[in-house]
């Protein structure tokens, strides 16, 4: 072998290396260029595809679209965070366009400091975020269309990322929709002023429902007043949300409204928390007969716990003993939503309070099909145990499953006769079609259910934690034929719990609640005793007789014993959940490399088995 082939030889890896990289750095390069569109997304809920909505959406606009996204590029270079979000904002941009190539037109604009870019981006109305050396970061987008739409994001944050599709598509399809459908409401609850009502609001403390601004956002709004008589004939959809005593002219527009085929969403509560934080009795809300005319009723003064739904709630203290379950507040997630209904289908979670059940009754001629349910470790209760602060652990004692999933939540449709049939008015409606919703909840509207709130740059940033708004915006979109944005709303809203530790905690519970609560009993009572022999001396002396003492010796063992014993209880409440985390630590720790190492070695060896 000569010299050079030598030379050859040693140098080929090291040629092999430098044209790999080249070959890594070109196909990255083309694939940047060429291949944005193509992706894997390997995401539960499809959150970086395209829905069906948003494809059928862009496809059917009527006027070319102008979408501007100014992105301080340079600026955000900084921010690893943000530059890896922008990316994603103009990807998806291109995705629209691609769809719809010919009314989608990009433009991403890079407003440098001082620079006429810089202008237009405040003149679009865009919030800036101000860096430390003086110069202003824009991450904004607008949209304009040639009727005269106009519409913006003023700073497109990382916490709404989830719904970025979602606030995309709803900014391009409010430039398309010039003329909003009319929804009329009849409620009692706060929903444009928040807590307080407009007494707050007169002091500058309202904060509106969010799920109120936006069904604004959507709907053109007119609320009744309380002594309405009948329902405005240009109304889309009714809306009625724990409405207050009605009477039998009230009952009767509502009435021939539903029988007329007009649709309507209705939301009672045997116990409205929200309305009232500091109520000494259960505030219920009904609509009297008109529920038996629909074949359903709701049980007055009733309320469902659910020890399997229950949420974990932060009571008086801290530590992982002022943390219980509360069966009142439920957790509603897959499995106990209706998965075939194109509504509840579409969300993942919804949390709601204090909720009453529906009943279809044995002699409707109306079809009753649940979207919601609870589960079959479920009980009714007193209303009057969900005012106030209820003893979490008294309300699980006294669970006794009735083995039945109760409906909290249900499409009503088909024929039915009036409420009213000896009305004799020329026109009087007997009978209908009817088609509306009715949940057992109103305490699903309420803020601090599903949502959290944030300020950014004087912008007030929403991000549910369920999918409330969702079920309540889609149902109102559905019940009037629009169902682009169903699919889009319930995205990104879901929670990831532990189902196998959450399992394994509520058994654990189970099967010591009652210990714990005897033991803890035990120990009071020991420690009253102590406390009444240590008080006790004998008159005029200052100590205390042997027989005394000896007793408080006694009791003192039984209470350390005692203490103990409960000690051991609360350990055990999470020795299952220890040893899981305990197991699958090993397993990603050690035992993954070690099958690593080990599937590396044999296919080594075998390797050099073949070549010898």
């Amino acid at each position: 072998m000569t010299e050079q082939s030598v030379i050859k030889r040693k140098l080929q890896p090291f040629i092999l290396i430098i044209l790999g990289g080249l070959l890594f750095l070109s196909l990255s390069i083309l694939s940047d260029r060429f291949l944005r569109g193509i992706s894997i997304d390997l995401t539960e809920d499809s959150l970086y595809t395209l829905s069906g909505g948003t494809k059928e959406t862009l496809k059917n606009l009527e006027e070319p679209i102008q979408v501007t996204f100014y992105y301080s590029k340079n600026l955000a270079t900084p921010y690893p965070d943000l530059v890896s979000y922008g990316k994603r904002i103009e990807d998806l941009l291109k995705a629209f366009q691609a769809v719809a190539p010919n009314m989608i037109e990009l433009s991403i604009i890079d407003p440098e400091p001082f620079s006429e870019a810089e202008d237009a981006a405040v003149e679009a109305g865009l919030s800036g975020a101000p860096l430390g050396d003086g110069s202003t970061l824009y991450f904004g987008l607008t949209a304009t269309n040639s009727t005269n739409g106009e519409g913006n994001i003023p700073f497109l944050t990382e916490d709404r990322e989830t719904f970025l599709e979602y606030d995309l598509i709803k900014l391009i399809i409010n430039l398309e929709t010039m003329e909003r459908p009319k929804m009329t409401l009849i409620t009692q609850l706060p929903l444009q002023y928040g807590i307080g009502g407009p007494q707050a609001a007169l002091q500058g403390r309202s904060q509106p429902y969010v799920i109120y601004k936006q069904l604004q956002e959507n709907f053109e709004i007119a609320e009744l007043e309380k002594a309405f008589k009948e329902i405005p004939l240009d109304t889309d959809i009714l809306t009625i949300a724990h409405p207050p005593s009605l009477n039998d002219e009230q009952l009767y527009a509502i009435d021939q409204y539903i029988l007329s085929g007009g649709r309507a969403l209705v939301f009672l509560d045997p116990h409205a928390e929200s309305l009232d934080p500091n109520a000494f009795a259960p505030n219920s809300s009904d609509l009297g007969i008109l529920l038996n005319s629909w074949g359903i009723e709701i049980p007055n003064n009733m309320v469902v716990g659910d020890a399997s739904l229950a949420q974990r709630v932060q009571l008086d203290g801290f530590g992982p003993d002022s943390v219980k379950d509360f069966i009142f507040w439920l957790g509603i997630r897959d499995g106990f939503l209706a998965e075939d209904d194109i509504v509840t289908g579409a969300i993942d979670n919804l949390n709601i309070a204090s909720a009453g059940i529906i009943k279809p009754l044995s002699d409707r001629t109306t079809n009753v099909t649940p979207l919601v349910e609870t589960s079959t470790v479920s009980m009714l209760y007193d209303a009057s145990r969900a005012v106030g602060t209820p003893d979490t652990d008294s309300l699980l004692r006294d669970l006794e499953p009735t083995a039945e999933a109760y409906t909290l939540a249900a499409r009503i449709s088909g024929n039915t006769a009036s409420a009213f049939p000896d009305k004799t008015s020329e026109n009087h409606l007997k009978t209908g079609n009817i088609n509306l919703v009715v949940v057992s909840d109103t305490d699903l509207f309420d803020n601090r259910f599903w949502v959290q709130l944030q300020d950014l740059l004087g912008q007030q940033i929403i991000v549910p934690i369920a999918g409330n708004g969702s079920f309540i915006l889609n149902l109102a979109d559905h019940l009037i034929g629009s169902n682009a944005m169903l699919e889009l709303r319930g995205r990104g809203i879901s929670r990831r719990p532990f189902d196998v530790v959450d399992r394994m905690r509520r058994e654990a519970e189970a099967k010591f609640l009652n210990e714990e609560q005897r033991l803890q009993a035990r120990m009071t009572s020991v420690e009253t005793r102590l406390a009444e022999l240590e008080s006790q001396k004998p008159d005029g002396a200052t100590v205390i007789s042997t027989e005394q003492e000896q007793e408080i010796s006694i009791f003192r063992a039984e209470l350390l014993e005692t203490r103990k014993a409960l000690r051991e209880v609360k350990r055990n409440l999470r020795g299952d959940i220890d040893r899981l985390g305990s197991t699958l630590a090993v397993i990603n720790i050690a035992l993954v490399p070690i099958l690593l190492i080990i599937f590396i070695g044999l296919r080594t060896y075998f390797r050099r088995k073949q070549t010898i």
